[in-house]
């Protein structure tokens, strides 16, 4: 159970939630991505921010807090509004994190123009740590599980991309995962020279520099002295695709006055110096989430937006939402065995003429197939140049289509991932695509950028057709093969009636 509480609320003694769930391959233990806060800093004096930035958080600021964690490389500004800690946690943990502090004393505030927070806020009159709960399995050492290889390098030599190990430590460390408390960076920053006293009433703990780092997961800027720091070696193939294709948070929390961004280049030929080979084994750490090689070459490889799929490639409906014709559609359905909707929704696509499909709202449009080809036009236009911005004016249009032009490029998609077997999106619009005789249709989604999706392209009532014949064919094929399969199949589909009789046939 998570309890949120606003940054300048937290108090010593919370677990404060510091990362995201992450891509496992050995399950995400209660407790993992959270730590305990052993002192809290508010900084009310926020002259060190970018003046005049047009940044929002950074023009929203009025106090930061910054939290210094057990098990953490640095302290964290972390973002304004609600944080999210653990209502609960084992009690085994919070009384070795307690006994065993990370951060040394400190007298007074590391950060300039901020105060020690402690005792009750205002919107947190009484100040209780979590509830403690006993885990039996924690108590019992077990060996140490095996653990990805990781390697040091200093600070300032992060890269967006690292695999940054944020959190060290989760008691007991025995069961701490393969690649537990690594989270990869997001975005980089470095302040040096005057710019240290801005920040830090002692700027000799910077060691020279700060670095600056937005990490996946964590609500804040880590704030790393110029210290030693461990980045995985080899991370997780299918876990580093996720992240990337899920940002966290684009670029810095806040903007800090004079913070420059590394050289990429720079960085990442100082790194090919430091960075040791993988073992052979390392990557047998992280068997494959995936069930076939297609679905994991779809996650590693793939691309999401928008390309041309024939529309018999397809999946029909699996519920049209007020869609006029749902009685119809239900009808159907209960003549099929359960999980048929699609075939269902097919044999009703058979069913309905053009004057049935003029009738529905979402097929009311003047040119489908030229809306058609200003979608595909404008997706493979490049993005944000001239070229785009003129296609999506999209002039020839209507201005009802002009319309649909503009749901299809943007939140009103046809969703669709490549293999998948049912529609993210876009049920409706695909269904009035096809009434309009429309055979390739533009489509969103996840699908392998080399690979052409428009064949084989197919009149959608004869795609209709086929599927429900394919069905039926199949569903009779414990019978009698030969003529009288295919006579009973051909009832079958002619005469919906009779297949309420399937049981006792079979039987």
């Amino acid at each position: 159970m998570s309890v949120p509480h606003l940054s300048t609320a937290l108090r010593a003694g919370d677990y404060l939630q510091i990362a995201s769930e992450r891509m496992a391959v050995d399950g995400v233990p209660d407790g993992e991505g959270f730590a305990r806060i052993e002192r809290v800093e508010v900084i009310s004096d926020i002259g060190f921010l970018t003046p005049d930035s047009t940044h929002i958080r950074t023009r929203a600021a009025r106090e930061i807090a910054v939290v210094f964690c057990h098990g953490m490389p640095g302290p964290v500004l972390l973002r304004g509004g609600d944080q999210w800690t653990l209502g609960e946690v084992d009690g085994d943990r919070a009384r070795w994190d307690a006994a065993h502090p990370w951060w040394p004393e400190m007298h007074e505030p590391l950060f300039t123009g901020s105060r020690l927070a402690t005792g009750p806020h205002p919107f947190r009159s009484t100040i209780e740590g979590p509830g403690l709960v006993n885990r039996a399995a924690s108590c019992e050492p077990q060996p140490p599980r095996p653990r990805a290889s990781a390697f040091d390098k200093p600070a300032h030599m992060v890269m967006v991309g690292d695999y940054l190990q944020i959190h060290a430590l989760r008691h007991p460390a025995w069961d701490m995962r393969i690649d537990e408390g690594f989270h990869r960076v997001e975005w980089l920053g470095h302040l040096t020279g005057e710019r240290l006293a801005e920040v830090l009433n002692d700027p000799a703990w910077a060691r020279g520099r700060l670095t600056l780092a937005s990490v996946h997961g964590l609500s804040g800027i880590l704030v790393l002295p110029e210290i030693p720091v461990s980045v995985l070696v080899q991370p997780n193939l299918e876990r580093r695709r996720s992240d990337e294709d899920e940002t966290w948070h684009e670029g810095a929390f806040y903007e800090l006055a004079g913070a420059t961004e590394p050289d990429a280049a720079e960085q990442q030929r100082a790194d090919a110096g430091l960075r040791p080979e993988p073992s052979g084994s390392e990557a047998e750490l992280y068997p494959s989430r995936f069930s076939t090689p297609a679905q994991r070459a779809l996650h590693l490889d793939g691309v999401t937006r928008i390309r041309p799929v024939a529309a018999s490639q397809l999946p029909w409906p699996h519920g049209l939402f007020k869609c006029p014709f749902g009685e119809l559609a239900t009808g159907l359905a209960a003549t099929y065995p359960k999980g048929n909707s699609k075939t269902a929704h097919a044999e009703l696509f058979t069913q309905l003429g053009k004057r049935d499909f003029a009738a529905c709202p979402y097929h009311q449009a003047d040119d489908w197939k030229g809306i058609t080809d200003a979608v595909l036009s404008f997706a493979d236009a490049e993005p944000d140049s001239d070229e785009q911005d003129r296609l999506y004016r999209a002039a020839p249009l209507s201005d009802r289509d002009r319309d649909w032009f503009r749901s299809l490029i943007g939140g009103g998609h046809i969703w669709w991932d490549t293999g998948q077997t049912n529609l993210t999106n876009g049920q409706h619009r695909l269904c009035a695509l096809r009434a309009a005789g429309v055979e390739v249709i533009p489509v969103y989604g996840r699908h392998l950028p080399d690979h052409d999706e428009t064949e084989p392209s197919q009149d959608a009532h004869a795609h209709a057709r086929r599927t429900v014949e394919d069905f039926w064919y199949l569903r009779t094929a414990a019978f009698r093969p030969g003529a009288v399969r295919t006579l009973l199949a051909r009832l079958l589909i002619r005469y919906p009636a009779l297949r309420a009789l399937l049981p006792k046939i079979g039987g």
